[in-house]
């Protein structure tokens, strides 16, 4: 989401940033890199494993996507502010843009993990009927709805509204508590049926597997809540009180616990989710391979230019022996005439 309505829109061009800002502008670096690796990572996983290929991992990737585009988009913005000390140096334009994409993308991963939760519901309430439920069809339809409706979130930002404050609370409540809602009775409502049906089934290893992903993305979403939490409550303190005043430190502090919920989820992935961490593996795997061969095929490559170059200085060496011994028997043959003409 955006704070721009906490951040100073001064034309001053002058720029003295201290060291805490150089640091916090060093770290945010860190963090985008660490964003884009980790979602990276997951997205060439499911493309090259296709035991991940299932419909509970559409939701997944539809997630890696929405948070690098808040690692290629909204998070090099807050990094210059972070130099400025929050003062936005660049044009309105752009920052109209800055604001609707952040929304947009902190929208569509909060959307997407509320997809996920309705998805894993419907896989453990009923996991017979569920492939004839949620298909490969239904899921993308899914997705699309996930991401029109942060498109229209985002843009209503544009739009006319009767007072300041009016959109702030209309984005807080699309936007985290309404999904939030659905998501807790979606768990909620797993933890139960999944407990009455432990009892009652033998544990086999698909719905085991199951029951763990929901428990994956229950502990997601718990850190979601943990890192967008803060930053919401400031959003509706400053609607109901516009002189509401946040210290710059403070607010720098929950902008950046709002952007690491970007970084963690491959953390979770490949922490909690055993089918992750084997793709992982397999990843590092099929890397150190590919390195090996490209070091082994440099080794022969120099080996092969070693060897002709000892053989190319032996034929030489072996000439040069040749062209000797030549002159030593001419030199010889020519004594003989001599000896012969003078006897």
């Amino acid at each position: 989401m955006n704070s721009s309505t906490l951040i100073s829109n001064q034309s001053d061009t002058s720029i003295h940033p201290d060291t805490e800002n150089i640091l916090a502008a060093l770290l945010g670096g860190l963090l985008v890199i660490f964003t884009l690796i980790g979602n990276s990572l997951v997205c060439i996983s499911f493309y090259l494993f296709k035991e991940l290929r299932t419909v509970c991992h559409y939701f997944v990737i539809s997630l890696s996507a929405a948070d690098i585009l808040v690692a290629i988009v909204a998070m090099p913005f807050w990094c210059a502010l972070q130099v400025t000390s929050n003062r936005w140096m660049f044009s309105k334009e752009l920052r109209t843009f800055w604001n609707c994409m952040d929304i947009l993308c902190g929208t569509a991963s909060i959307m997407n993990l509320t997809a996920v939760s309705v998805d894993r519901h419907a896989a453990i309430t009923d996991p017979f009927s569920y492939p004839n439920v949620m298909t490969s069809v239904r899921a993308i339809l899914m997705i699309l709805f996930v991401w029109l409706y942060a498109t229209v979130v985002s843009g209503l930002r544009l739009a006319s509204w009767p007072t300041r404050s009016s959109y702030m609370h209309f984005v807080s409540c699309a936007s985290f508590f309404i999904p939030l809602f659905v998501m807790i009775v979606m768990y909620t409502r797993i933890y139960l049926v999944a407990r009455q049906q432990v009892h009652r089934l033998r544990k086999g290893h698909s719905y085991e597997r199951d029951v763990k992903a929901a428990k994956t993305i229950a502990i997601l979403i718990g850190l979601f809540v943990l890192c967008w939490g803060p930053f919401f409550a400031i959003i509706l303190c400053y609607a109901y009180d516009q002189s509401f005043a946040v210290p710059r430190s403070l607010l720098n502090i929950i902008k950046w616990m709002e952007y690491t919920s970007s970084c963690l989820n491959p953390i979770i992935y490949s922490c909690l989710n055993r089918s992750y961490r084997k793709a992982f593996r397999k990843l590092c795997q099929l890397c150190r391979k590919r390195r090996d061969r490209t070091g082994s095929s440099a080794s022969t490559s120099s080996r092969y230019k070693l060897g002709s170059s000892f053989t190319g200085s032996t034929m030489d060496y072996h000439s040069d022996l040749d062209r000797k011994r030549g002159r030593n028997n001419s030199l010889i043959r020519d004594c003989v005439r001599v000896n012969d003409s003078q006897i």
